[in-house]
């Protein structure tokens, strides 16, 4: 007998204490317009139904269940299933038309999964993004499920010894080789208690989210946190949030949402795009919680984003900002703030940015380290974030070095400590107050993603055969300013392009359509213009730094 574990044990439980009140309600694009709302009873009884046809047609034992579906009710049922099942489950987002397929080939490739399950409008899609990767994983359109074959029970393996995990979570990781977080359902159970008590999210909680539900914060922080504490979660298509972000807030006086949010770009888009006219009659007074995350926070744009939209019931210590990553499960840093008397002023360098707030039980969880010397800092200085605890994840799948170097970092002077994750964040501490400062690794921030900067250089380089991609620099001309970049990027030895011009555009649509990241500028530059280390490597980030200085022409050789 497959276990489920404990994620399944303690959704179940959960389901079972709320049989009559809904836990999930799935909006419409319209006002009003719910499309679907599940009890506690309810979604314990069709995850039950789930179950039990997954465990008839597929074995846990033979790998991971990829779930390639819209956010809804179907998606909700089969992940409660699956999790029921004893799945490790993976949601990944479908091909879109027009966007290489490589990515998600490679995911798929990767994680092996024993059945992609779709709907029917979307299995020519997956079949066609998957044609020629001989991958033997059936794509299984969702209105068939139920007359799947039964499977032979003598294909069924011995169980192994330990829980498999309960979540493959793909970060953004790169175009050529995606990364999968290994999340146990001790990992989801442990750090959804220490989100949830941060956030102030209990039996009594509302949560709203738009966020995508095959990234962390949109599956963790929308879906599963909000029912592991007691509460409701209430769920808005992404693209309807984009289209009408006014939506989003007029949701939140509907459904007397407590808890809501989304990277910078979010609060961003309300600032530019809701009107006076479209905030008659907004009532933001049970938005208790609102964060940001994923991303650098700007302080002038909370600041901004409060004064607008106090006058219709917004606290100004409702807006937070939020640190977290995949790695870590989901958050780590970042609560309301009942008090402000021990922020005090921000440290050298720290005024432009929003803090995070350390909870009490992260104060010994979480340190700042010389990258380096692998030492402590001190308060006001900067390190890299190091964390420990029951919501560090069991490590990469597929990639045991990469485990043992992120996963595995030991303190140079506090050996005894044990291990500790490296996040590659760096940041500044001060009380307990967190400011996250920058990146160890070259990332640009797009629409709540981190996104390497290698991973755009090389879906660049890929428009034109001219073009080296491993002598390239992709770069954020403001940090705070996200979803915008600039590309520097060389030609190989004796090649040029025919048409930059049309190079040009090629790159920005493909770069958009990947991660909505918009290339203001692109420079195509003769072979050995970029500053280069001794081993061949390009020095992104002083090409960045002089780029933000207006030097630029001083460094290129």
């Amino acid at each position: 007998m497959w276990c489920a574990g404990v994620l399944a044990e303690e959704l179940r439980r959960r389901l079972l204490e709320r049989p009559d009140h809904p836990v999930v309600t799935v909006c419409g694009a319209r006002a009003s317009q719910a499309t679907g709302v599940f009890s506690g009873l309810d979604l314990h009884e069709a995850a039950l139904e789930r179950s039990a046809v997954l465990s008839r047609a597929f074995s846990p034992a033979h790998g991971p269940l990829a779930l390639v579906m819209p956010c809804g009710a179907d998606f909700v049922a089969m992940l409660f299933g699956a999790i029921y099942a004893g799945f490790t489950v993976t949601a990944l987002a479908p091909p879109r038309p027009g966007v290489p397929a490589a990515r998600f080939a490679a995911i798929v490739r990767d994680c092996a999964p024993v059945a992609i399950l779709c709907p029917e409008d979307w299995r020519g899609r997956v079949e066609t993004a998957l044609a020629g990767a001989e991958l033997a994983a059936p794509v299984v359109d969702l209105s068939t499920v139920s007359g799947l074959r039964p499977r032979c029970a003598s294909d069924e393996p011995a169980p192994v010894g330990e829980e498999p995990p309960a979540i493959l979570q793909y970060t953004s990781g790169s175009t050529r080789a995606p990364k999968a977080v290994k999340l146990s359902g001790a990992n989801i159970v442990a750090n959804a208690e220490l989100a949830n008590d941060t956030w102030g999210m209990d039996e009594r909680g509302v949560f709203l989210s738009w966020l995508p539900h095959f990234h962390d914060m949109g599956l963790m922080g929308g879906i599963l946190y909000p029912i592991l504490a007691g509460g409701r979660t209430v769920l808005l298509d992404p693209l309807h949030m984009i289209q009408r972000p006014e939506r989003w807030l007029r949701l939140i006086g509907e459904h007397g949402v407590t808890m809501s949010g989304g990277p910078a770009f979010a609060y961003s888009h309300c600032l530019e795009q809701v009107t006076d006219e479209q905030c008659v009659g907004l009532d933001l007074s049970s938005w208790t919680s609102a964060f940001c995350g994923a991303e650098p926070v700007p302080a002038a744009l909370m600041n901004a984003f409060r004064a607008r939209f106090g006058p219709y019931g917004l606290k100004p210590d409702a807006v937070f900002g939020s640190y977290g990553l995949a790695e870590y499960t989901l958050m780590a840093a970042g609560g309301n703030p009942a008090l402000d008397a021990d922020k005090g002023a921000p440290p050298a360098g720290c005024g432009d940015i929003e803090p995070c707030r350390v909870a009490p039980a992260m104060r010994e969880n979480l340190r700042l380290v010389d990258p380096d010397t692998r030492r402590g800092v001190g308060e006001g200085q900067a390190g890299e974030i190091w964390l420990r605890g029951a919501s560090v994840a069991v490590g990469y799948h597929n990639e045991p070095a990469e485990t043992e170097a992120t996963f595995r970092a030991v303190l140079a002077d506090d050996e005894t400590s044990g291990t500790w994750l490296r996040t590659g964040d760096i940041a500044v501490r001060q009380g307990d107050w967190l400011y996250v400062t920058g990146r160890l690794k070259d990332l640009l921030f797009a629409n709540g993603r981190k996104v390497p900067a290698t991973d755009v250089e090389w879906l660049a380089g890929e428009q034109d055969s001219a073009l080296n991609p491993m002598a390239a620099a992709a770069l954020m001309p403001d940090e705070l300013d996200t979803g915008k970049a600039v590309l520097l990027i060389e030609l190989k030895r004796r090649a040029r392009v025919a048409d930059e011009p049309s190079a040009g555009e090629l790159i920005r649509r493909a770069v958009a359509g990947a991660w909505g990241i918009e290339l203001n500028e692109i420079r195509i530059l003769p072979s050995g213009t970029l500053p280069r280390t001794s081993s061949g490597k390009i020095r992104r980030r002083e090409v960045a730094e002089a780029w933000r200085a207006g030097r630029l022409d001083e460094v290129l050789q």
